[in-house]
């Protein structure tokens, strides 16, 4: 009888964690909430605005991911609510190993190759979340871009898809907090 007690916890201890583990991403990133106010995180900083939309930095933490620490992390609020996160990569180290991690997750991508801007384009969606992984290769420029598909879609696209370079605020100094970008 005690076998079957700790068979059955051990196997609803994995689902718990399994479960847990794959909303992780439908749920929000680095513990703030898609579609949460930006007044519950006062660890953030403001450094950019436009018409409709905010971009905030938390220069007290730094990420890694590939062994390698991530220089910029921002996060976007459209009005006043958490829609995406817009990662720059160091190197094509990061990018091959988030595109593998995304990939054994979520299965395999949409990939697009855009001639006129020698940019490649990789895309999975989980549930109302959006991620996309971009490599201009020739200029060494990596991007990693989370989004909210209920409030994304209410931007602009263009506006979506052109982060100005103020938006991601200044890299983290070097004494600050470092987490794994990712808990995959």
């Amino acid at each position: 009888m005690n076998c079957y007690r700790i068979l059955l916890s051990i196997s609803l201890g994995f689902i718990f964690y399994a479960s847990a583990e794959a909303f992780y991403i439908q749920q929000g990133i680095h513990g703030m909430k898609w579609g949460s106010s930006i007044s519950e995180y006062d660890q953030i900083t403001k450094v950019h605005e436009t018409q409709q939309a905010a971009y905030y930095v938390n220069s007290h933490m730094r990420y890694q991911t590939a062994n390698q620490p991530v220089p910029r992390v921002s996060y976007g609020f459209y009005r006043d609510q958490f829609y995406a996160a817009f990662v720059k990569l160091r190197s094509p180290d990061q990018f091959v190993h988030l595109q593998r991690q995304f990939s054994k997750k979520h299965g395999k991508p949409k990939i697009t190759h855009i001639k006129a801007s020698g940019q490649t384009v990789y895309r999975w969606k989980v549930e109302d979340v959006k991620i996309k992984l971009k490599m201009k290769e020739s200029i060494g420029d990596y991007k990693l871009a989370f989004y909210y598909s209920p409030l994304a879609a209410k931007l602009n696209r263009e506006q979506l898809e052109q982060i100005p370079p103020e938006a991601y605020g200044p890299a983290p100094s070097k004494a600050v907090k470092s987490a794994p970008l990712l808990e995959y």
